[in-house]
């Protein structure tokens, strides 16, 4: 009999747990889905990198890149192949993104929008300065990357990519 008027209790526990961890679910597959993927470019160690910037709806995101099969290292530098990283709004139109590269590089960038999706970062390595555009085309982006005094920022033949030489 006792257990019986026990058995709606726990299923009603059971059912709770169970709502609680769907909406957190639900909430999370909901600010992915209203995500905004944006593509990105980045001179890293004299390094021309693409990817993508993921803003999300909670002012947040993660940013992506990969060195371009264009790219050449500057002499007496290790390669570097990918980097990533979060980011977060620290005010209406700026924030930081916390950068990660595979070959030790770590860096913290502030970047300013432009618009809803478009904007650029920039900081300095233990070495190197490090910039960061995302969102915008490629003869945009070439105002905003520096790239280091020996080099230059060209556009490639077609115009839809920035190569460093």
């Amino acid at each position: 009999m006792k257990l019986r008027r026990m058995m709606p209790a726990w299923l009603a526990c059971v059912g709770v747990c169970l709502g609680l961890v769907g909406c957190a679910r639900l909430t999370e597959t909901g600010t992915t889905l209203f995500a905004t993927n944006v593509p990105a470019m980045a001179i890293v160690k004299g390094q021309m990198m693409q990817g993508e910037v993921k803003l999300v709806p909670d002012r947040t995101g993660t940013v992506v890149l990969n060195v371009t099969q264009r790219s050449t290292t500057l002499l007496g530098y290790t390669p570097v192949s990918s980097c990533m990283g979060r980011l977060r709004f620290t005010s209406t139109a700026a924030g930081e993104m916390d950068l990660r590269c595979n070959e030790g590089t770590a860096v913290t960038l502030h970047f300013s929008l432009i618009s809803d999706a478009t904007g650029y970062a920039y900081s300095q390595s233990t070495t190197d300065p490090v910039s960061l555009t995302f969102g915008l085309r490629p003869e945009v982006a070439k105002a905003y990357l520096t790239v280091p005094p020996e080099r230059k920022l060209v556009e490639t033949a077609d115009g839809a990519a920035l190569e460093v030489k």
